[in-house]
């Protein structure tokens, strides 16, 4: 985790300095502290002027800061950068003596929860967290989808779920992933879409890369339960049930194109093979090609647009695969390989001790060839 030390007085520098090695941690300290203690330190960086200005510099720069100085200067200096508690940083503040750790800001997705019972192990203080999930002793999810490196898909519904869990009611998971450990005593599982524990809750996490197994919607419930048989999916009320979607980052694209394909096409081309096959966009993990295709500069535009990796297999590794799916002399003759979509999604799905499946063969666009293949997780709530 990139993170920076600030410290406003002679004891917080000495403090910082003392902790910045444990966390490999930049500094950020007053130029009047600079001969408070030799520092070789290269990341050590001095200030002059007002906190606000170097708070506004570094806000966006580290993925958690930590504030040795009183708790209100850190409120009042950070309340105008604040925007969001799945893009802020981690903010810990904590006193020149390091006898309390206050987790400030993006105590969960952030991870400043952790970072000050981490912070606070190091320097002999005391974590405050307050959190009431955490307080509670009660599952965050998350926690749980930051940790199983997931993607919350209307956080803003995040709130009713936590409200349910502290305040002593169920909530209904329904998940068509693989879940390891026991489920705690205040979640349901939800085994399938009719079934009648449904009724039991209020609020539901439904954990899945299939898009429209739960639709919101103002019309009458279809039946008490608001299940339509023929569709496999579940109609409510929004005021009835609040739903929370997470996604699993499980989803493998296997891409092959002609050379000059825009990023446009190449988006347009994946944006409706993940609606004809019911995946949601937040669960695709990476999208990966053959290296003849290494510069393909479509390819590399749509990696920065949607904030993904780019996987890169030799033909020599698509060779070991392109046997279990369909291939074409025509590639052959241009990629020394019979076909790239499939073998690239499958062998990103199976790197490492991954196993993967093909979910969606290979779909022909003018120019441009799809495949999706899936990571088979067990997730830990």
């Amino acid at each position: 985790m990139k993170t920076a030390i600030i410290a406003l007085t002679r004891n917080g520098t000495q403090t910082a300095l003392r902790l910045a090695p444990k966390l490999d941690a930049a500094v950020y300290v007053k130029e009047e502290f600079s001969g408070v203690m030799d520092c070789l330190n290269k990341d050590v960086i001095y200030f002059e002027g007002p906190l606000h200005i170097v708070a506004g510099k570094i806000f966006n720069q580290y993925e958690a800061l930590v504030f040795i100085m009183a708790c209100g200067i850190v409120v009042r200096t950070l309340a105008p950068l604040i925007k969001s508690k799945t893009s802020d940083p981690a903010v810990l503040v904590m006193d020149e003596k390091g006898k309390h750790v206050i987790s400030l800001l993006s105590g969960h997705i952030g991870g400043a929860n952790k970072l000050a019972a981490r912070v606070a192990e190091i320097v002999g203080g005391t974590p405050v967290i307050t959190t009431s999930t955490d307080v509670n002793e009660v599952i965050s999810f998350d926690v749980f989808a930051t940790e199983n490196n997931c993607v919350i898909e209307n956080i803003s519904n995040l709130k009713y779920i936590s409200s349910d869990l502290v305040n002593g009611r169920k909530v209904g998971l329904f998940t068509d992933c693989k879940i390891k450990g026991k489920i705690p005593e205040n979640i349901i599982l939800i085994s399938n879409l009719s079934d009648e524990k449904i009724n039991e809750v209020k609020s539901i996490v439904v954990f899945s890369d299939v898009l429209n197994l739960i639709k919101i919607t103002d019309k009458n419930l279809i039946n008490e339960a608001g299940f339509n048989s023929l569709n496999n999916e579940l109609h409510f009320n929004e005021n009835e049930k609040k739903i929370l979607f997470i996604r699993p980052r499980n989803l493998i694209i296997g891409i092959g194109c002609k050379r000059g394909t825009t990023k446009e096409d190449i988006k347009s081309a994946l944006f409706d093979l993940l609606e004809k096959s019911n995946r949601s966009i937040h669960s695709i993990k990476c999208i990966c090609t053959i290296d003849l295709k290494k510069d393909e500069a479509g390819l590399i535009e749509l990696r920065d647009e949607l904030n993904l990796n780019l996987e890169i297999f030799r033909p020599d590794e698509i060779v070991k695969v392109q046997s279990h799916f369909e291939g074409s002399e025509f590639v052959k003759k241009i990629a020394s390989v019979s076909c790239v979509a499939e073998p690239c999604a499958l062998l990103g799905a199976t790197k490492g001790e991954m196993n993967g499946r093909i979910i969606c063969k290979k779909t022909i666009y003018k120019g441009i060839t799809l495949a999706i293949a899936k990571e088979e997780h067990e997730y830990t709530l």
